[in-house]
């Protein structure tokens, strides 16, 4: 049987412990949601992403749990940062599922283009630098 890559996702969240997701539907999400509602995952929507962010962090915080947060592209995934940082300082486990453009719809300046690997780029660092045993002299 063959698997769409989000089944593949949403699987993996949900064998790392991921129970809710919280977020906004888009276009660029669509199969993303679309393997959620056909899984265990329980979808909740929110009305704006930063309140995603934070209602993922605090459901990790509280519970311990993974907690997920998703949304579509452009100033969208950039409305998740305060949240993703506030769970970042609080060493809450979540996960921020944000979607792009179709490659070939890349660099045609797209008002909904965002570059949030360069603005994700410090929790990223910390979240990954946090889970490795410091080596000894540094």
């Amino acid at each position: 049987m063959t698997h769409t890559v989000a089944e593949v996702m949403v699987d993996v969240l949900i064998s790392a412990g991921a129970r809710r997701c919280y977020g906004v539907p888009g276009d660029t999400l669509n199969y993303f949601t679309d393997a959620v509602r056909r899984s265990t995952l329980r979808w909740v929507h929110v009305r704006h992403e930063e309140a995603g962010a934070m209602a993922a962090g605090a459901d990790a915080l509280l519970t311990g749990e993974l907690a997920l947060c998703a949304g579509s592209c452009g100033p969208g995934s950039l409305h998740f940062m305060n949240g993703v940082w506030e769970s970042n300082r609080n060493r809450a486990p979540v996960v921020l599922i944000a979607s792009q453009l179709p490659r070939d719809e890349l660099g045609f300046e797209f008002p909904r283009k965002s570059t949030s690997r360069r603005s994700t780029a410090p929790a990223r660092f910390s979240a990954r630098k946090s889970e490795r045993p410091l080596k000894p002299g540094g």
